[in-house]
C-alpha cells in the first residue's frame, strides 16, 4: 500500500479521465450530420479521430515526424478520417471550426469537485498529451481549477517513454516517490511507474473499451503497478484523504 503521507502532488491525465473527449465530438459530430442528413457513425468517428491521432503522435515521439502539438495533429487527422466516414462534407472553414470542438470538452460530473477537494493536501496539476490551450480552454469551461498545467509539448516529450514523467517530477523539484500519476488509463499509469511514480486509477464508465490502454476496476486492482483503485471520483478522493 502506498504511503500517501510522502505523496505531495497528483498529476492528472485529462483526456478521458477528466474530459469526456468521446461524448463532446459525438454531439457535435451528430449535430453536423443532421444538418446535412447524412448517415454518420459518430462513435467511430470520434474513435478513428483520436486513435488516428495518437498514433500520429507517437510517430512524433519517435521522432519519424517534426515536433508538433495535438491541436495541429488533429486537424490534419480531421482530412483522413472525413475520407473514411464520407457521408459527412465539410469545407476547409468547417474542417477548422469543428477542430475547436476539442477546445470545449464536457468534464465528467463530479471532477471539478473532486479536483478542488484533493488541492486541499496535494499539489494537484494536469499532465498531459493534449496541447496547452486546450488543456485551459476546457478547464476554464467546466470551473475546474488546477496549480498548475504541464502540457507534454513543453516538456520535449509526449508522455510514454519516461521522459515526459521525468521532467515533470523534475520541475516540481519533488522526488519520483513523492508524486503519483492519476489517470483512466492503464497503459499512461504503467508508463509513469518506469519514471518511479505511485498511481491511482480511476473508472470512467463512459472511455469503455475504445481507448487504448484502458481497463476495468478489476484488473486495476489485480495490478501490482496500480497502488490506487477507484470507481468513481468521490471514491478516489474518499482514498487519498483517507
Amino acid at each position: 500500500m502506498t504511503d500517501l503521507s510522502n505523496i505531495k502532488a497528483l498529476t492528472w491525465d485529462v483526456g478521458g479521465t477528466v474530459f469526456d473527449w468521446r461524448g463532446t465530438i459525438e454531439d457535435e459530430v451528430q449535430r453536423l450530420a443532421n444538418e446535412q442528413e447524412a448517415d454518420v457513425n459518430v462513435e467511430q468517428f470520434a474513435i478513428d479521430w483520436r486513435v488516428w491521432s495518437f498514433d500520429m503522435l507517437a510517430r512524433v515521439n519517435r521522432a519519424e515526424l517534426p515536433w508538433t502539438n495535438l491541436d495541429h495533429i488533429h486537424r490534419q487527422v480531421l482530412d483522413d478520417v472525413l475520407e473514411k466516414h464520407s457521408s459527412l462534407s465539410l469545407s476547409t472553414s468547417e474542417r477548422d471550426d469543428l477542430t475547436e470542438v476539442w477546445h470545449s470538452l464536457k468534464a465528467w460530473p463530479g471532477a471539478a469537485d473532486a479536483i478542488h477537494r484533493l488541492r486541499s493536501r496535494y499539489t494537484v496539476i494536469v499532465l498531459t498529451v493534449l496541447s496547452y490551450s486546450i488543456a485551459v480552454n476546457c478547464s476554464k469551461r467546466n470551473g475546474i481549477n488546477w496549480d498548475g498545467i504541464l502540457a507534454c509539448e513543453f516538456l520535449g516529450a509526449y508522455k510514454g517513454p519516461p521522459n515526459a514523467y521525468n521532467k515533470a517530477i523534475r520541475l516540481l523539484r519533488l522526488q519520483p516517490s513523492e508524486t503519483m500519476m492519476v489517470a483512466t488509463h492503464m497503459n499512461d499509469l504503467k508508463n509513469s511507474t518506469t519514471a518511479g511514480m505511485s498511481t491511482a486509477y480511476i473508472h470512467r464508465e463512459g472511455e469503455s473499451n475504445v481507448t487504448p490502454g484502458y481497463s476495468d476496476v478489476a484488473t486495476a486492482t489485480a495490478d501490482p503497478k496500480i497502488d490506487i483503485v477507484a470507481s468513481d471520483f468521490p471514491d478516489l478522493v474518499n482514498k487519498l484523504l483517507a
